[in-house]
């Protein structure tokens, strides 16, 4: 079997037309990359971990897709929900999966080390974990120290020379209370907010109204998660959804991060996924501003 880019390239394009989570695919093409680059001269032994599996999407397709080309030792994913995890082992049943909070340093230590560490879409719910009741908000200071400690793990999970990929929400750059006007381009979209601000719970979405019905002033941390968050109204995902931040760093802070735990950055990439459908829904009348690169996809090796 060919090893071309243009195979490769074909081959997940027909293979993820049914995911919809433009975000996974992003995550699934550079996994796909750091596999082949590290099962290279071929036959040479790969271990590929997931933190955060969920049902087994992302390390499910990557073992599937590489079973003949490349000598995946062993992969193994973890999640914290049984359930995820018995649906994983009923899709994929020569792979291993641990019910387990992938924060406990001791379930972690215990695995060994792997060539690729895979953390998708996972950080943000132990950010979003750290939710206050007498704040009625995510405690910032302890979310963060979390999150810390859990990518620290992480990290000490990749083998000498292999890599840690990550995907995850980005806040944008500038000042997080910076004040952003909005013009909610039909009463449907000023709707859909008004049940956004009212039941999305990690912090307080808190609008000031322009005068017109339509037009409303906000912070950019409450922009930012409006319209990361909001596409899940109406959805059965808005259920857990409306619990989490996707954002919890900056890329400043991720770029720290790496650097602690002596990855060198070998890939970064921004981007959004959603930016036809705003422009469709509501117009940024603040000189200057723009719908932000909500989403974080950076490739780390161990030094």
């Amino acid at each position: 079997m060919t090893e071309s880019s243009d195979f490769w390239d074909f081959y997940w394009e027909m293979r993820l037309q049914p995911l919809q989570n433009l975000g996974k695919r992003a995550a699934i093409l550079a996994a796909s990359r750091l596999i082949r680059q590290m099962s290279q001269p071929p036959g040479r032994p790969v271990r590929l971990l997931e933190l955060g599996c969920g049902e087994g999407q992302i390390i499910g397709a990557l073992v599937d897709g590489h079973a003949q080309v490349t000598a995946i030792q062993e992969s193994v994913g973890v999640d914290y929900l049984a359930a995820a995890i018995e649906t994983c082992r009923r899709a994929y049943p020569g792979m291993r999966f641990i019910v387990g909070d992938f924060t406990d340093a001791a379930l972690l230590a215990a695995l060994g080390q792997f060539q690729v560490v895979l953390l998708v879409n996972a950080l943000h719910e132990v950010y979003s974990a750290a939710y206050s009741e007498p704040l009625g908000e995510v405690d910032v200071t302890l979310a963060k120290e979390r999150v810390a400690r859990a990518f620290a793990g992480a990290a000490e999970r990749v083998a000498p020379g292999g890599y840690l990929l990550l995907f995850d929400g980005l806040e944008p750059p500038g000042d997080p209370r910076q004040k952003i006007r909005l013009r909610f381009l039909t009463r449907q979209a000023r709707e859909h907010f008004e049940t956004f601000v009212r039941q999305y719970r990690p912090f307080r979405i808190s609008p000031r109204a322009l005068g017109s019905p339509n037009r409303v002033e906000l912070s950019r941390r409450d922009f930012t998660r409006y319209i990361t968050k909001s596409i899940f109204l109406g959805k059965a995902l808005w259920q857990t959804e409306r619990y989490e931040s996707y954002q919890y760093y900056n890329e400043n802070e991720f770029r720290a991060a790496f650097a602690r735990a002596g990855l060198t950055i070998r890939e970064l990439r921004t981007l959004t996924v959603d930016d036809e459908k705003w422009r469709r829904t509501v117009a940024i009348e603040s000189p200057g501003e723009s719908f932000p690169e909500e989403h974080i996809l950076i490739i780390g090796q161990k030094d």
